[in-house]
């Protein structure tokens, strides 16, 4: 692996590079924060090992200036830090930690369960594609059949028995119903964001919104997806596109995905704290197959949405 170590302690540096190189890492060395993401952009390393303070600067800065000067790069970071220090949670980039002082052993286990836990994300992304492609076939395969044109955005709203600034959820096995309900959006008149495990492609194809934001959820956080475990930042990603477009409306099209992901309780909390914290209006519709909801989830659901049917339309 290509590893770039962070840290202004020479002493550390060359400690943990040895520890790497007997190992037959490829390793780089960084002492600043500007030196680090300088070599980040020409070395591109398969893993930054980043001090949490380098020198009189706070470590994590490393991880915004990347993200700023290279929004497509996948980044990963294992945290060097004092044991007595709290490890940020969610941040995405992050993906370990090792504590001051440290052994050998702790370096190359770091390591070695990242290089893990990436193995058991394309295993465990291989097997999403696998279930969706069966679920696909067995209901005669949205995405892969002849795929229509939306059909144009209705003229006024409440014609659908839609209304802009109350939320829907549809109950569906596979996200249908929700696409028909994208299309009766006007893009020129609202901001669309689709929130998918999907392909952004894929989404994008089926509409002609031309600034429709697509949200790809994926379980290792590739260049240009989000993790999909990443709550608190899909959170501050939808709260940040709310703020900042006129007449929002946020599409959940596969809300079962996210709930295997994170677990019920902790998905429906995220939904529930992101309508809570709305300050402006804005319409949220979540398309979920109800099959393993029970009647509590169902109950939180229906709270602050409304059921979205054909009989509705």
């Amino acid at each position: 692996m290509k590893i770039l170590i962070v840290d202004d302690n020479v002493a550390v540096q060359e400690i943990i590079r040895d520890i790497l190189a007997e190992r037959s890492h490829n390793v780089r060395l960084a002492s600043t924060v500007d030196e680090a993401v300088e070599k980040i952009k020409t070395f591109e390393p398969d893993v930054v090992m980043l001090d949490s303070w380098v020198g009189d600067e706070d470590g994590m800065h490393v991880i915004s200036r990347t993200k700023e000067e290279m929004p497509n790069f996948d980044l990963k970071v294992i945290l060097i830090k004092s044991s007595g220090e709290l490890a940020p949670t969610d941040n995405p980039n992050i993906k370990g930690w090792v504590d001051k002082p440290f052994k050998s052993s702790d370096i190359i286990d770091a390591i070695e369960d990242l290089k893990l836990a990436e193995a058991e994300a394309v295993q465990a992304e291989e097997k999403k594609k696998s279930k969706r492609k069966t679920r696909q076939k067995e209901s005669g395969g949205f995405f892969s059949r002849k795929k229509k044109a939306a059909p144009e955005p209705v003229q006024d709203l409440s014609e659908s028995g839609v209304v802009f600034g109350l939320s829907y959820v549809m109950f569906e096995p596979e996200p249908e119903l929700v696409y028909e309900f994208v299309s009766l959006f006007d893009p020129s008149k609202y901001s669309m964001m689709v929130i998918t495990s999907d392909r952004a492609k894929a989404i994008k194809e089926r509409f002609s919104y031309e600034d429709m934001d697509v949200l790809p959820l994926t379980s290792s956080g590739r260049a240009g997806t989000m993790e999909i475990q990443a709550l608190g930042s899909m959170m501050v990603r939808i709260s940040q596109f709310i703020e900042e477009k006129e007449r929002p409306v946020v599409v959940f099209d596969t809300f079962g995905d996210i709930i295997e992901a994170n677990g019920m309780n902790p998905s429906l909390l995220m939904l529930q704290q992101l309508m809570a914290g709305m300050t402006k209006t804005c319409t949220f519709a979540v398309s979920v197959d109800g099959t393993p909801l029970t009647d509590k989830d169902r109950g939180i659901l229906l709270h602050n949405m409304q059921i979205y049917d054909k009989e509705s339309i």
